[in-house]
């Protein structure tokens, strides 16, 4: 009788350590600490915000300077925001604490999909997150089509349509 009742305790004891480690999740860090995540709703309120003005579309297009971004180290930001309205945006929502990547999806001719990028900070990290949005231009916003980066994929007043995303991450 005493051994059936040392098994059941053991049982039972298996049972809550069980249950235990499944309510708790374990997720190995470098610091031991957990840090939190970026907002998703902080990324797509910047997306809309800079969307709904202008400011995006300008930092798209009236910023490149026919083979980069203007102010861009290279083709395009690497370890800074652009020197824009939006640049501004991302800086002052994310802080030093977040890093960030815009990458822009267009369709090319012959519905192809390309993409470059505005700026590009590394691989994102555990964590990232990602929100989109898309920018439509018409053929008066491209001043210059034949160095544009997206080329005119429509015989009307639609030039091409933009997809931007931002995958932020704590860096």
């Amino acid at each position: 009788m005493f051994a059936l009742e040392g098994v059941l305790a053991a049982l039972v004891v298996l049972a809550a350590l069980a249950f235990a480690l499944q309510a708790v999740v374990l997720t190995p860090t470098t610091s031991g600490a957990t840090e939190a995540p970026v907002d998703s709703a902080l990324v797509g309120s910047v997306l809309t915000t800079t969307a709904a003005d202008g400011d995006l579309r300008t930092a798209l297009v009236d910023d490149w300077a026919g083979t980069s971004f203007g102010g861009a180290t290279g083709r395009w930001y690497t370890g800074s925001y652009p020197s824009n309205k939006f640049g501004t945006a991302l800086e002052e929502s994310f802080g030093p604490a977040v890093t960030a990547n815009v990458v822009i999806r267009y369709r090319t001719p012959g519905d192809g999909r390309q993409r470059t990028r505005l700026v590009y900070n590394g691989a994102p990290g555990d964590g990232a997150v990602r929100s989109s949005t898309t920018v439509t231009l018409y053929d008066r916003h491209v001043s210059s089509p034949g160095t544009f980066y997206a080329k005119d994929v429509s015989p009307s007043e639609l030039y091409n349509v933009l997809e931007v995303e931002v995958v932020a991450w704590r860096g």
